[in-house]
């Protein structure tokens, strides 16, 4: 009993929070010449975690521990996978929200959650510029959010009956989706029950955007296969090069045949503040169901991710489970306070609560300065990268995502070898320096890819990737033509 006290006394809890605040301002404090992605080997970890498992750790022991064995997102060198530095204000309130718990999966257990969820997603579909009556609910992450959706879709657009509580039965049906598009659309379209050939993937162009010309050719080739086309899914942008598909061609599409239309802009809707590159999200409105990550470009913690829906009783449509404790389900008003009735969760944390603390403590411009920002980053190290001749440009940026690879001016013998020099750049690179970045395939050769999610990243950093990976690239390439002599 004696622990027990001690884990929940407040003096305890005082001493520990002001530590571990010190040490996370510290952090903070460092990570200018902070390595971004601290190397280390899985075994070597295992046992280094395991020597926390014994009597006498302390807190400080064990978050000194996760501190610098994690990747470190606010080091301007981090220029990694899809995932923004969360504002220190967020992690505020996620300590708050570690503290009570909050569940907003009904208004009695999650009341404060629940309210700042619909002023989150009200004052988000303002941003955005969606349409009026515009409704929806947060959601752990991106895929579970375009699975929600597309369980709507089906509600919405299934043939007769209902396939919730009847299946799909001899039904065949499929959705349309740009090839680039995230694989968890495939996986999604699969869970439904729909198969392999429930995903019609429709070719890409040189931007690895959809090619909307294709469409009319494949609803007909797939309903003379005895499909039954539902939906079709724009992406904004893709996972690998960031580009927008053609909402507004795809819209038109989706009007001409009855079709749900569903964007799935996990990475890009919030592009739609940058008033330079807003118009890439032209047709944003008129999609029946959108989502969207605030972990990838809003400063929030992962997981946090808005549903949304043109119709707002469209979010009621997808789930109709009887829980006569939790809901009461004898009434026609959407009792848009009671999350459960239209999410996944059953137990939702109070994820509103991260976004909520930005909007009202600083303000929407916040966002906007966030996303031209990174979104500037980009387009200034896309010039540096299309104006050395060393390097190859994928294709200008449409937000904070930047392809490119090394391509000396030495000969090549093969598109292989010139995949292989990449790869080995970068594993070089993320071994060897303080950067962080990764490897894409495109038409299945090697790229190097950039995602620019911290707006601390200046010239300088993107000067010295360059040069960090000419200097690999050369030093590579020179011992391969010695060998090869």
């Amino acid at each position: 009993m004696k622990s027990l006290t001690q884990l929940y006394d407040p003096a305890t809890f005082r001493r520990q929070g002001h530590s571990l605040v010190d040490l996370l301002a510290d952090y903070l404090k460092s990570t200018p010449e902070a390595v971004a992605n601290p190397h280390a080997e899985p075994g070597d970890m295992l046992e280094g975690f395991r020597t926390l498992l014994k009597e006498g750790t302390t807190p400080d022991d064990l978050f000194k521990k996760v501190l610098t064995d994690s990747v470190h997102l606010h080091s301007p060198y981090y220029m990694g996978h899809q995932m923004n530095p969360p504002a220190p204000l967020v992690a505020l309130a996620d300590l708050l929200n570690g503290i009570i718990n909050g569940s907003t999966a009904i208004f009695e257990m999650g009341r404060a959650g629940a309210v700042m969820e619909r002023l989150v997603i009200e004052h988000t579909a303002g941003l955005l510029q969606l349409s009026k009556g515009t409704s929806g609910f947060l959601t752990n992450g991106g895929t579970l959010a375009n699975l929600t959706a597309l369980l709507a879709a089906r509600a919405a657009k299934w043939p007769s009956g209902d396939a919730w509580k009847d299946g799909n039965g001899d039904l065949r049906p499929c959705v349309f989706v740009n090839e680039q598009a995230h694989y968890c659309i495939d996986r999604a379209v699969r869970i439904m029950g729909w198969g392999e050939a429930g995903v019609v993937n429709i070719p890409s162009d040189d931007k690895f955007r959809m090619r909307t010309e294709l469409l009319e050719e494949a609803i007909s080739t797939a309903r003379s296969k005895g499909m039954t086309p539902l939906a079709i899914i724009g992406s904004a942008g893709t996972t690998s090069t960031g580009s927008f598909d053609d909402l507004g061609a795809i819209a038109d599409f989706a009007e001409r045949h009855g079709l749900w239309f569903h964007i799935d802009g996990a990475h890009g809707a919030p592009v739609r503040l940058d008033p330079e590159k807003a118009h890439q999200l032209n047709g944003l409105e008129r999609a029946d169901s959108m989502i969207m990550d605030y972990h990838k470009m809003m400063m929030c913690p992962g997981l946090t991710t808005g549903v949304f829906f043109r119709n707002g009783t469209d979010a009621f449509r997808t789930f109709h489970q009887q829980a006569d404790y939790l809901l009461s389900f004898d009434t026609n008003e959407e009792d848009w306070y009671n999350m459960g009735r239209r999410t996944f969760e059953c137990t939702k944390n109070m994820m509103s609560l991260r976004v909520f603390s930005l909007l009202s403590c600083y303000g929407s411009d916040i966002f906007r300065d966030y996303v031209v920002r990174v979104n500037t980053i980009a387009a200034n190290f896309a010039a540096d990268v299309r104006a050395n001749p060393l390097f190859e440009l994928a294709l200008d940026p449409g937000c904070n995502i930047v392809c490119f690879r090394y391509r000396p001016t030495m000969p090549v013998h093969s598109a292989d070898d010139l995949d292989n020099l990449n790869a080995m750049i970068r594993a070089q690179l993320v071994a060897e320096t303080n950067y962080y970045l990764v490897q894409t395939r495109l038409r299945s050769r090697i790229y190097l890819r950039c995602t620019f999610t911290n707006p601390k990243t200046e010239v300088n950093h993107t000067a010295g990737l360059l040069q960090a990976i000419q200097s690999i690239g050369g030093e590579i390439t020179n011992l391969r033509s010695q060998f090869l002599t």
